[in-house]
């Protein structure tokens, strides 16, 4: 296992990261995830917005499924949803992450915290501020790479070879 990749090669930066404010509206909150997916395209998978405190604090994250379901009694039927009533903060809807890890540490680090959990996110924080995020897939990736780079490079070839 890769005891020596450090998160800080795998994390993706907190400013590329969706973000609100725990006192944004969830009204609010569904815009401006609508407007990112559109313009941004969230891409490499970042679509679960985190929550931050007026001091940039890392509070946790927010399920888009709990925003959707935080809205759908709004919605009497898919022609007309009442969204100008969802006035609630995004901060009742925070999941606080279960741990997070330094850039310097090893993935392995994370990995425990994804593993013990089930989560698939952990933040990384240095000096008590928030600097990005590490994903379970690009541990798996990675993981995945050198288990086929040091151990048997033909199997990768083999592999590729079946899928397509």
């Amino acid at each position: 296992m890769p005891r020596s990749v450090p998160v800080s090669d795998l994390m993706i930066s907190q400013g590329e990261w969706p973000q609100l404010r725990a006192k944004t509206q969830i009204r609010n909150a569904i815009r401006i995830l609508r407007i990112l997916t559109e313009e941004r395209k969230l891409a490499r998978g970042h679509s679960t917005p985190l929550v931050l405190d007026d001091d940039y604090n890392l509070l946790g994250l927010i399920r888009l499924t709990d925003l959707l379901r935080a809205v759908r009694h709004l919605c009497g039927n898919e022609e007309s949803c009442e969204l100008g009533k969802a006035v609630s903060p995004v901060s009742e809807l925070v999941i606080p992450f279960p741990g997070s890890v330094k850039p310097d540490d090893s993935i392995l680090v994370a990995l425990d915290i994804m593993t013990n959990h089930s989560v698939s996110l952990v933040p990384v924080i240095k000096d008590g501020k928030l600097k990005g995020i590490i994903k379970l897939s690009d541990i798996f990736n990675t993981v995945a790479s050198l288990l086929f780079d040091e151990d048997e490079p033909e199997e990768s070839s083999w592999i590729y070879e079946f899928l397509h």
